[in-house]
């Protein structure tokens, strides 16, 4: 996840409601982004009541525009074939986790769905201490002692089943690459397939009291 630090982008939000904590909630806002003949219907959170107004800006700015929808919107494919649309999933949420999952689905002309997976986790209450950045949480800030060596038998056994690609060396204990995850209440959920590039194609669930 990029870094767990996200880059601003300006933007203005629409409206909903959907699940609530002390001290914040999500709502739920819809928009429709149009390029060319392409059209990309989406869904994304908002967080309001938020005691850090600042910090709530910016991090709605994150939760709109993270999963780049706009790319896509711009590259539907030839004379419009691919329908695409956004939605998202709240995995986790309290004060000091909140954890999404954002899915792009793409529906091809063979009527087959492609599925592509962008997270964010942070802390919504903790300030942070970059000027225009919002600090995210790491692994090990979830998982005491977490190293990516304790997920790779995981990702070993999914890649030796499947035939979809998946980059082994970014799961090695020492390994830098980016990789995309989340967290639900149960599950360590990685999502392959897009090592280094902040995204995934498919999801494993690891449950998360087999890597304490």
């Amino acid at each position: 996840m990029k870094h767990l630090s996200y880059i601003l982008l300006l933007v203005f939000l629409i409206y909903g409601c959907e699940q609530s904590n002390d001290g914040y909630e999500i709502k739920n806002r819809t928009k429709t982004i149009s390029k060319e003949n392409c059209q990309v219907a989406l869904s994304f959170p908002e967080i309001i009541n938020l005691a850090d107004g600042e910090k709530m800006a910016k991090l709605n700015q994150v939760l709109e525009n993270f999963p780049e929808h706009e790319y896509y919107a711009r590259n539907c494919g030839k004379d419009n074939q691919n329908k695409i649309r956004g939605d998202y999933q709240i995995l986790l949420q309290n004060d000091s986790i909140l954890s999404i999952e954002f899915r792009t689905l793409i529906q091809r002309a063979n009527k087959k769905v492609d599925t592509v997976y962008h997270t964010v986790v942070v802390n919504p209450n903790r300030k942070s201490t970059l000027d225009n950045e919002i600090s995210g949480i790491e692994p090990n800030g979830i998982i005491p002692n977490f190293k990516r060596g304790m997920i790779y038998p995981y990702i070993e056994k999914y890649s030796s089943e499947n035939e979809n690609y998946v980059n082994l060396l970014a799961y090695e204990t020492g390994s830098n690459y980016v990789i995309t995850w989340a967290v639900s209440e149960k599950d360590f959920i990685i999502y392959v397939g897009g090592e280094d590039e902040w995204f995934g194609h498919n999801r494993i669930k690891i449950p998360i009291n087999e890597l304490k």
